[in-house]
């Protein structure tokens, strides 16, 4: 870097799972611009549901207990699967601060954050996006077969993904629509009623 050049003060990301809540999204970046905040598609992907939280009191952050009380071993979050040939995935462009990343980068530890791996078109017509854009990518050490193919999906999340995408339809019409289109959801078998302990 050149003499006198400085490091960028914020950060494009490319939200497409419980961040699309505007509440969610707030909580972990506080100094958000929710009116800065553009819906956008990512080409070539689509929304699944193959990252395994575990869910046995290894993971330092939160648990899932079912109306009983009882950890199921596996609860299944959002991540990005390749799609077919004209597939594209509808989520939200947000400007992060070097400072919000890093709590971000702590929220979503079972990911890794790394450029968007495809073309990235914006709802409105505010123009090209310009520079790097990151988006949170399933580690492989959550996303084994046999924990996915256990794993359950708490109906509060994907309620959670959807209502979120409602609030952006607001901006760009036809944004909720395209969320459901672009998201490959769990089975009704594979939906369960959790409750979120968080841990700190």
């Amino acid at each position: 870097m050149a003499r006198g050049d400085s490091l960028p003060v914020m950060v494009l990301v490319f939200a497409y799972g419980s961040l699309l809540q505007p509440g969610s999204l707030a909580s972990t970046v506080p100094d958000v611009d929710l009116d800065a905040c553009r819906p956008a598609r990512l080409h070539g992907w689509l929304r699944c549901f193959d990252v395994a939280f575990p869910n046995d009191g290894s993971q330092p952050d939160k648990a899932f207990l079912d109306p009983d009380g009882h950890r199921p071993p596996w609860v299944l979050l959002a991540n990005l699967r390749r799609g077919g040939v004209g597939s594209a995935v509808s989520g939200l462009l947000v400007e992060v601060s070097v400072a919000s990343l890093e709590r971000l980068r702590r929220r979503e530890r079972r990911y890794r954050l790394c450029p968007v791996p495809g073309a990235l078109e914006p709802y409105d017509d505010s123009g090209a996006i310009a520079g790097e854009v990151l988006t949170a990518r399933g580690r492989a050490e959550f996303q084994a077969e046999e924990a996915v193919a256990a794993g359950v999906v708490a109906r509060s999340y994907v309620e959670g993904i959807l209502a979120g995408a409602e609030h952006w339809s607001q901006r760009a019409p036809g944004f909720a629509a395209d969320v459901r289109a672009s998201t490959v959801f769990p089975t009704s078998g594979q939906i369960a009623d959790l409750k979120r302990v968080d841990r700190g």
